[in-house]
């Protein structure tokens, strides 16, 4: 079984830490997504996972065992990197099969995995040819045909998607996918697009200045964020944020008031909360309602309108503050016309002044 555990792993060059003691439980076959912003410690976390960066402090697991100073070699781990460096004068045939000639394998079993590989990745048609001769995306799938023929427990990839164009991300995307579908093999997959985490994860694990934020599914993530850089990392276009401050706080019951001084009062977990408290709103572009009624409503001028078919992104103001609204592309909207936007309470989040969320349990009233 190639479930995988990090206790307490620290990392450390010279004075400077850069990764904080993470803890982290991965189990047999997941597809786990490390996300965050550059500098945020991902890559040195898969690294330290593989054996290529050495772990300061704290111990590494896989399926059960102590790798922690295990050679890389010796790992059950394969890594995909952001560069396919292949070997220019070999043929895809060979890419694959010379890590597995180097360890001494036979002829037969050479043949049998690359084969396999290439079935399914769907390079057969392929195998003779040299990397020249192939587009980005067939080298990345010749790059993980190169892992697959090692038969890991563990598949690693570092940003594998960075260098190909839009169409063949999302190409790629849905091949990675699949490809995990078909071997079951636990996989961890580091990137900083929070679209590849969403759309190809079992579980994503947030990540900012060496620490885990919040470890969740991608949906989870999206509904309740546990904090604001969460919430603004996970969406696209990202969450607005409004600042509000605090008229009234009944129990659980937080009013508070938005910068164009309507007040919304909302049934939330919080802590210690006092009238004149500065927080946060959250409420997502795709949450806005355009011609229909709702808990509360804002007037907003369209500054920019970006027309993208089936959907239009309005860019405007609410008293200096900006905010990104989606619209069904069919609506009739004008740049520069005041619009009335409106949304439910309940698809709002609230966060207070550390960007800490609070649990909303119901929404108690709507505009006040």
């Amino acid at each position: 079984m190639a479930d995988l555990q990090l206790k307490k792993v620290f990392k450390r060059y010279g004075k400077v830490e850069t990764i904080h003691g993470v803890d982290l439980d991965i189990r047999h076959g997941e597809f786990i997504v490390f996300v965050g912003p550059s500098g945020c410690g991902k890559s040195t976390l898969l690294r330290m996972i593989a054996g290529l960066e050495e772990v300061s402090e704290g111990d590494v697991f896989i399926g059960g065992k102590d790798v922690t100073t295990t050679q890389p070699s010796k790992r059950g781990i394969a890594m995909v990197f952001q560069s396919y460096a292949l070997y220019p004068h070999m043929s895809v045939k060979e890419n694959m099969s010379f890590g597995l000639e180097v360890t001494g394998e036979s002829k037969d079993v050479i043949e049998e995995r690359v084969a396999e590989a290439a079935r399914i990745l769907k390079l057969e048609p392929l195998l003779d040819r040299k990397p020249r001769q192939l587009s980005g995306g067939q080298r990345q799938r010749v790059a993980i045909g190169r892992t697959i023929v090692r038969k890991p427990e563990v598949f690693l990839f570092d940003e594998p998607l960075s260098n190909l164009d839009a169409e063949l991300r999302v190409q790629m995307r849905i091949e990675i996918s699949r490809l995990h579908e078909q071997l079951g093999n636990t996989m961890i997959y580091v990137t900083h697009d929070q679209v590849e985490a969403m759309t190809m994860a079992d579980r994503i694990v947030v990540l900012r200045d060496g620490n885990i934020e919040q470890v969740g599914t991608p949906m989870e993530l999206y509904h309740s964020p546990c904090n604001q850089f969460v919430a603004g990392f996970i969406g696209s276009p990202k969450m607005n944020f409004l600042p509000v401050s605090v008229t009234s706080v009944v129990g659980q019951t937080v009013s508070v008031r938005l910068p164009d001084s309507q007040e919304i009062t909302l049934n939330v977990e919080h802590g210690e909360l006092a009238v004149g408290d500065s927080m946060t709103l959250g409420i997502r572009p795709e949450h806005f309602l355009h011609g229909e009624s709702a808990d509360i409503t804002l007037q907003i001028k369209g500054d920019v309108i970006e027309r993208l078919g089936g959907t239009t992104y309005v860019y405007g103001e609410l008293d200096g503050q900006t905010l990104i609204i989606e619209a069904d592309g069919e609506k009739d909207i004008v740049r520069g016309e005041l619009m009335d936007f409106s949304f439910h309470l309940n698809r709002c989040h609230l966060f207070d002044k550390d960007g800490i969320a609070c649990k909303q349990l119901a929404v108690e009233a709507a505009a006040a």
